[in-house]
């Protein structure tokens, strides 16, 4: 029976993992001047450049990967995500969300950003670790059964225990269920570049299921 979380290393070879970093290159990228909400920037009528030295934020740059101006990118990832589903016996229903995210680094000053789950929804949630770096990916015992999708702040409506902290790795994979809040870590070493999707589907074993919404699908009268 399939157990979660599941982690895979170098699952691709070398020369794929080099080709995903470099189409990230490609991406139409927006800047976010905070991926924490540390400091609530959005206050002010304009938008500004702030100092992340000065200011509690960490800024990241995210790109949505279904956008059709990225769909160079999209196919390329695309066949990682394929690897992924075959290697642990996943079957796709529908991308629901796929990102890439570059989280700026700050050194000698890590945060963790905010605490959160993804969507309302049973989905799967599957993290490509585009290079090295550092920054872990910090799982919490909590899931939306347990503190509701519109809070803001999770760990100030309860306690919050850390099962697990994964660490960037180029060409590892993190696969867990989305209903358990987890973070990311803003890092001090280097850039941090992940791909992040949301995904409905059912493992081939039946152990976990995540049926796309009704709302999703198609019908015919």
């Amino acid at each position: 029976m399939t157990s979660l979380p599941i982690i895979l290393d170098d699952f691709i070879d070398d020369d794929f993992q080099d080709q995903i970093e470099d189409c990230m290159f490609k991406c139409h990228w927006v800047f976010h001047n905070d991926n924490s909400l540390g400091t609530k920037t959005l206050d002010s009528k304009y938008r500004q450049f702030l100092n992340p030295l000065e200011y509690d934020i960490a800024p990241a740059f995210n790109a949505d990967l279904l956008n059709p101006l990225n769909k160079k990118s999209c196919e390329k990832v695309g066949l990682m995500i394929d690897a992924v589903c075959n290697k642990i016996n996943f079957n796709i229903e529908k991308i629901k969300r796929c990102y890439a995210c570059i989280g700026a680094f700050i050194p000698h000053k890590t945060k963790t950003n905010i605490i959160h789950v993804n969507a309302k929804v049973p989905h799967l949630v599957l993290l490509y670790y585009v290079n090295d770096s550092d920054g872990d990916t910090i799982l919490y015992d909590k899931t939306i059964d347990d503190i509701p999708y519109e809070v803001q702040y999770p760990d100030e409506y309860c306690d919050l225990n850390i099962t697990h902290k994964v660490t960037p790795k180029k060409g590892r994979v993190l696969v867990f269920d989305g209903k358990y809040y987890h973070a990311p870590s803003s890092p001090t070493k280097s850039m941090r570049c992940i791909i992040t999707l949301d995904l409905f589907g059912n493992f081939l074993d039946n152990s976990y299921s995540f049926p796309l919404p009704e709302t999703n699908k198609i019908t015919y009268s």
